[in-house]
């Protein structure tokens, strides 16, 4: 199992879809902004949304996290 997500992980690597922001590092860094400025939003694209909205007032790494789904990241599950 290890040698198929490190494969899977090399493939990613590749093709250039390694650059994206996990849920992990999205509810890390943007845990704490998204119950302050977004309670009651629906998870994914609303929260995003939302997020973006408030961009002004978010914390300095989640306001990172946002430039980088603004440059053309994606998020994944892992």
């Amino acid at each position: 199992m290890q040698q198929i997500l490190l494969s899977a992980g090399a493939v990613l690597a590749l093709t250039g879809m390694a650059q994206a922001v996990s849920v992990g590092e999205l509810i890390g860094k943007c845990g704490d902004d998204g119950k302050a400025w977004c309670a009651g939003v629906g998870y994914g694209d609303p929260m995003q949304a939302c997020l973006e909205d408030n961009y002004a007032q978010l914390s300095a790494d989640c306001q990172a996290v946002m430039d980088r789904l603004r440059g053309g990241e994606g998020v994944y599950l892992f």
